[in-house]
């Protein structure tokens, strides 16, 4: 190339870019002096904030050198280990003198988070005088939120290099405990994908603004929220994150996200959870934010508050933190990320990732200096939170929750886990005992009620009792004043033409998420506290590797009187069986125990009718193992995975049945087959519905499965599969992708055989026109006909922020409170309202619905009745042709928690249906309205997925 073509080149790009150039003033390194002996991140990278993506090996490189040069300051930590083996590394920063003694100080705020080791609140007071405050400060949670991996590298160099006499008042004042990087998983997967393509382009359209769909590093890397996983605790980096909040007990906790138009900081939108103080809440939050506010307004930069994030769902960072006693805060920069090196505003100007970073690092700090000028105030109001929440905890309706373990002690135990992982005390009944005010979660009127030995009781009066009650009582109650602004969005929508755009709803996730409700544990909640002679459980930390980490491995869970928690030992009772063995159906363990004999080739099959056996009666659904059509290898391998699962097995020795019609040799024994299974993964489909299922099936079930595109799917031989999945996603996507010769060629499939399941967007692609799988229409639609937009579910209107906008306008999603029977959004209804006939999308509420027993797919439930989460605008008609499996009641209250919509919802959803079988040809087409693996959350509807999958093969 010429000089003068170089130097016309060198104007171009400095003419491109020059926008940008001005606005760069952010010096990070004016809040000195600085030690010359710990080098600055940019010495070890090689490159400056806001230049390159930087990947986990380079920050781990950072972080090292930074601790290595900085002892006196830094300790580095290993946390945890991520599925894709990336380490998980906490860095704590104080001043030496308190780093010599951080033992102490963690026993003196483990003190204050434990009023009953406090005699007195003098005692309190002293301690809050002379301890420091501890501040958390989170990182990268979304991976692809990109200037949280650079702003933490310049917040650890300033707090370990710097000797301003600010900082220095921090590090005296303050522990300050640093998640470096929350999601390396994802992060990787952008920041590599990233690196390979930007090249600062500002238009917004070019392809380094276009993260592609199998990258999108949000998500870990079994593609969940981590934001969203504080409640079913599936993943290694939320235990890492517990773990460590649960050692070193901040009294503030910021959690760093991004991209919004403009900065976003506290005082927090509403609604607020009502298990925190309000009151006080909302005093630090605008403390914390005022600030902040001073540190941005010295460079003039633009920011919002008490707009879009709430701190209401208990699951979210900030509110799990809160509960936890913290000021938890979300922080939300808006450049970085999706908007790459450079991007355009709608003005034009350019916004760069390093100013991004720049807004991070000094709120990061804005913060820590704001913790330490109100030091002793926030120890004092963490020892409060803990004590009145104790005191409300034995004088409110709400004095305690008792769960049993019924027929799938396994999963009432995983929810136990999740509590005690937390630090919630549960105790385990080693005796019955009785209640005389107790309130059945599914909505029964209080009653005297006697409880089994084996019970698992969490008393309120209990240092955790804010997250205890967060977490379980049935409904969380949602503020009138919230629930009315948004009814009168709803009225002014309502008047305004179809033309003319409409106001989005403030719900911001799902408003139902009662553990016990979502687990499908049967529990309790009572107005006294009778005597329990139990023992408490405890939770061994370290019993497994993440490698080895499944939903259902119980190696942590141990009892103080070391005796075994209820039903979790598996094994084959009555020994060697010389006719069968018996396998009871409709348990987490029991369905990992079949697929795991199927996948190693061995032959069980499934009773269709009662079946009488082993001198006992079995329930429809049986899973039978006959000795004499398998291998000698059979009868050591079911002892070995009964133990390994925790499944029930029973020897049978003889095929006579003494009663019934039905024994070992009957025709209604079918053999099931190994499942052979498909499932969609691409940009017609929600990650997060595939991810969850993608963990439902490899790490709670053991099932392997083959992900696939649509493109592949259109050109593949799928005759050796007997099983096709399409994840919730855009049904209108869906349709377009496969076209004409892809959906006829799913027809011809399922007609010889095929077993093809839909879930929420995926199940109203059948109903559509040009498609027609199912004579099941959505309500609302035209003529009842197949709607032409695609529709909503709780996994497409739960979860959506400013950076993951939803297709529609977005409800943002809140719920109720546990000692309230029904939903206050129903008890308002708006006066002279005509008949609906359009649903306006729930945000995420639970339901009753009704279970045809007599249907396959309800194998393993043993009551007429099941709560379910639902969300979104696609209510489902009954099916004409096929089984209606699981439906909403055309008559009767069907809200047991959460907001629905006055004279809409109910309304609209009663008799309509949730779970449909189309039996078509030899094969089955299968409609679930929501998501069965919601977040693994909601996993009371687990089994008719797994039935869905081991069953309709080769049952009608």
């Amino acid at each position: 190339m010429t000089l003068r073509k170089l130097t016309l080149l060198a104007l171009i790009v400095a003419s491109f870019f020059a926008p940008a150039i001005a606005q760069e003033k952010f010096d990070f390194y004016s809040r000195g002096p600085y030690r010359q002996s710990v080098p600055r991140p940019s010495a070890i990278t090689g490159y400056e904030p806001g230049q390159f993506q930087t990947p986990h090996g380079q920050i781990a490189r950072v972080l090292e050198k930074i601790a290595a040069t900085a002892p006196d300051r830094v300790r580095l930590l290993e946390n945890g280990e991520t599925w894709e083996y990336r380490k998980l590394y906490l860095a704590v920063v104080s001043a030496p003198e308190n780093l010599t003694r951080l033992d102490e100080i963690k026993a003196s705020i483990a003190r204050l988070a434990d009023p009953r080791k406090i005699a007195s609140q003098a005692e309190a007071d002293q301690i809050a005088r002379s301890t420091p405050i501890v501040v958390w400060l989170n990182y990268g949670i979304h991976g692809n939120e990109s200037a949280s991996y650079e702003a933490v590298q310049q917040v650890i160099y300033q707090l370990a290099a710097s000797e301003e006499p600010r900082t220095m008042e921090i590090l005296r004042n303050a522990v300050v405990v640093i998640n470096t990087m929350h999601n390396p998983d994802g992060h990787e997967r952008f920041a590599v994908w990233e690196n390979s393509v930007a090249s600062g382009n500002a238009e917004n359209f070019s392809i380094e603004h276009d993260e592609p769909y199998q990258v999108y590093g949000r998500s870990n890397h079994y593609r969940f929220d981590l934001n969203r996983d504080l409640l079913a605790m599936s993943q290694p980096e939320s235990h890492a994150l517990i773990r460590g909040v649960r050692e070193w007990r901040p009294q503030v906790f910021v959690d760093h996200h991004g991209q919004v138009a403009n900065y976003f900081f506290p005082p927090a939108a509403d609604p607020i959870n009502k298990n925190l103080p309000i009151e006080n809440s909302k005093l630090w939050y605008d403390k914390f934010g005022r600030g902040n506010a001073a540190a941005f307004d010295r460079y003039g930069w633009g920011y919002y508050v008490r707009h879009v994030f709430d701190v209401y769902y208990a699951g979210y960072m900030d509110s799990w933190s809160s509960l936890n006693g913290a000021t938890g805060m979300t922080y939300e920069t808006d450049a970085g990320g999706p908007t790459s090196i450079n991007s355009k505003l709608d003005d034009e100007t350019i916004l760069t990732f390093r100013q991004g970073i720049a807004k991070h690092f000094t709120a990061s700090m804005a913060t820590l200096e704001t913790a330490v000028s109100n030091r002793e105030a926030r120890l004092k109001d963490y020892y409060l939170f803990f004590k009145t929440g104790m005191d409300e905890g034995r004088t409110g309706q709400m004095k305690r929750v008792v769960l049993l373990p019924g027929r799938d002690p396994h999963r009432a135990a995983s929810l136990v886990r999740n509590l005690v992982r937390e630090g919630i005390e549960v105790t385990v009944a080693r005796e019955g005992f009785r209640s005389s005010a107790a309130h059945d979660y599914r909505g029964a009127k209080p009653a005297s009620k006697d409880f089994p030995a084996g019970a698992y009781v969490i008393d309120l009066n209990q240092p955790q009792k804010r997250l205890a009650k967060a977490h379980l009582e049935p409904n969380p109650d949602l503020d009138k004043d919230f629930i009315k602004r948004e009814l009168e969005r709803r009225e002014r929508n309502e008047r305004r033409g179809k033309n003319v755009e409409k106001e989005g709803y403030e719900f911001y996730d799902i408003t139902s998420w009662s553990l016990p409700l979502a687990f499908g544990v049967e529990a309790y909640w009572t107005e006294d506290v009778a005597t329990v002679r139990g023992a408490q459980v405890a939770l061994r930390e370290g019993a497994t590797p993440v490698q080895q980490m499944n939903s259902l491995s119980f190696a942590e869970l141990s009892a103080s009187d070391s005796q075994p928690l209820p039903g979790l030992a598996g094994g084959v009772e009555g020994g060697r069986a010389t006719t069968a063995y018996i396998i009871p159906y409709g348990t987490d363990a029991a369905s990992r125990l079949t697929i795991a004999l199927l996948a190693e080739g061995f032959k069980v099959a499934v009773s269709t009718r009662q079946l009488n056996a082993g001198g006992r009666n079995w329930p429809a659904g049986t899973l039978v193992a006959r000795v004499h059509r398998n291998p000698e290898t059979l009868h050591g391998r079911i002892s070995a995975l009964a133990r390994e699962t925790g499944a029930q097995a029973f020897a049978v020795n003889s095929a006579f049945s003494e009663t019934g019609d039905t024994g070992i040799g009957s025709e209604s024994i079918v053999s099931l087959k190994e499942p052979r299974v498909l499932v969609v993964w691409d940009e017609s489909t929600s990650s997060t519905s595939y991810g969850a299922m993608w963990y439902t099936f490899e790490r709670a079930y053991g099932l392997q499965f083959t992900p696939v595109t649509i493109n592949a799917l259109n050109g593949a031989d799928i005759s050796r599969f007997n099983i096709i999945i399409l994840p919730d996603g855009s049904a209108s996507a869906y349709q377009n992708a496969l076209g004409k010769s892809g959906i006829d060629k799913l027809k011809g499939w399922v007609q010889n055989g095929g077993v093809l399941i839909g879930i929420g967007g995926g199940a109203a692609l059948f109903t559509r026109k040009d498609v027609e799988m199912t004579s099941s229409r959505p309500v609302g639609s035209e003529e009842e006909t197949p709607a032409a937009a695609p529709a909503q579910t709780a996994a497409q209107t739960a979860a959506q922020t400013a950076t993951q906008p939803a297709a529609q306008p977005t409800p943002k999603e809140k719920g109720k409170e546990a000692a309230q029977e029904k939903s206050p959004a129903v008890e308002e209804k708006p006066a002279e309202k005509k008949k609906p006939t359009e649903p306006i999308a729930v945000p995420g509420a639970a339901f009753r619905a009704k279970i045809d027993r007599n249907h396959f797919l309800s194998y393993g439930y043993d009551s007429d009745t099941v709560v379910v989460l639902f969300g979104g605008d696609t209510f489902f008609r009954p099916s004409k042709d096929g089984a209606n499996v699981v439906t909403f009641a055309a008559d009767g209250a069907l809200t047991l928690s959460g907001f629905v919509w006055p004279d809409n919802t109910e309304a609209l959803l009663a008799g309509t249906s949730y779970i449909i079988d189309e039996p078509t040809g030899r094969g089955h087409v299968i409609l679930f309205a929501e998501d069965p693996n919601f977040r693994y959350l909601w996993r009371s509807a687990t089994q008719f997925f797994l039935n869905s999958i081991l069953l309709a093969p080769v049952l009608k």
